[in-house]
């Protein structure tokens, strides 16, 4: 018998008790009649207001609804990952609870991901108002900075639609702010990305949750790491730490050692080094030096550390294929 495949579908939530009911209602709607089965994970950030009510509510009526409702106010990163920790679909896709993207692009976007991609991202067409000149600048330009950092040509970074295959969301771990890198972190995975435009409707109600300077100095901070991660990530025995370490290390105590054999020559030639600056030098690059490779070795050592005890592979299969 033919079995539909399960699209899990990931709604964070922060103080949205007037408009989660709204879009618990929209994907019930999208869900009807469907060639996908569903299953929608609400999952609520430390709402201050009666969102966890309101999805309390929904998930008693409809079984196919799970509510998830987090201690205190985390942030989207962990609550994305609490809802792809507890997604059991082919197809994950997030979606915003303010509505701000029409839900039946839902449609689209799974559309793309049964065609092979694996990660398909949404821009938001007219989100940014004429008074909102600046921010649509400033917003343009992180854009093309992380480009560069990663590779990764994204115009709408911070969308709230977004679709995965299960492969990568069982091998996705999001910490602090870094959902706002989701298509850049993918890269690691040498995932297959397309992104579309969709309309931008402004929210009905309540505002967002993401605005102000504090934001910016965020994102710069992020952009830090993001950098290494992303060198880190993909390269984990060919870079950082023993390889970096170990080879200045070697440098630094040959050129140090190489002094060391200057100076000899010159006792053995009658003059003195006790009162020339190049001993204490070559002493000291000689030591530090030593330390570089010793400190390149134990990072090698907890680099093995981190992956074996975390259970985690320097790979990630997309398919196997077998008699």
């Amino acid at each position: 018998m033919f079995q539909k495949k399960l699209v899990s579908v990931v709604i964070p939530c922060f103080n949205e008790e007037k408009n989660i009911d709204r879009t618990l209602e929209a994907v019930l709607e999208l869900s009807k009649n469907h060639k996908f089965d569903f299953e929608f994970i609400a999952v609520n950030d430390g709402s201050k207001d009666n969102t966890w009510k309101v999805i309390g509510e929904y998930s008693e009526k409809y079984p196919n609804i799970t509510g998830i409702n987090l201690m205190t106010n985390f942030g989207q990163s962990a609550a994305y990952q609490a809802g792809f920790d507890s997604s059991k679909g082919d197809y994950i896709v997030t979606v915003s609870a303010d509505l701000e993207i029409p839900i039946e692009n839902v449609n689209r976007v799974l559309e793309y991901l049964e065609e092979g991609y694996d990660f398909v991202n949404t821009n938001r067409v007219g989100r940014w108002g004429s008074e909102e000149a600046e921010r649509a600048q400033k917003s343009q330009k992180a854009n093309e900075l992380i480009s560069r950092i990663s590779g990764v040509s994204m115009q709408d970074r911070g969308s709230g639609m977004k679709g995965f295959t299960k492969v990568l969301v069982d091998n996705l771990k999001l910490y602090g702010e870094m959902h706002r890198f989701i298509p850049d972190y993918l890269t690691v995975y040498g995932a297959k990305m397309t992104e579309f435009d969709v309309e931008f409707k402004d929210r009905d109600f309540g505002v967002s949750a993401y605005k102000g300077h504090k934001r910016t100095i965020k994102v710069v901070l992020d952009l830090l790491t993001l950098a290494f991660l992303l060198y880190f990530a993909k390269k984990p025995f060919r870079s950082m730490p023993g390889r970096l370490f170990s080879f200045t290390g070697a440098v630094i105590t040959g050129l140090g050692g190489l002094i060391g054999i200057y100076l000899a020559i010159l006792k053995l030639l009658g003059y003195s080094i006790g009162n020339r600056p190049l001993l204490i030098v070559s002493v000291l690059m000689i030591i530090v030096g030593i330390q570089s490779m010793m400190m390149g070795m134990l990072g090698e050592l907890m680099l093995r550390v981190y992956f074996e005890s975390s259970n985690r592979k320097t790979y990630v299969i997309r398919t196997v294929s077998k008699r």
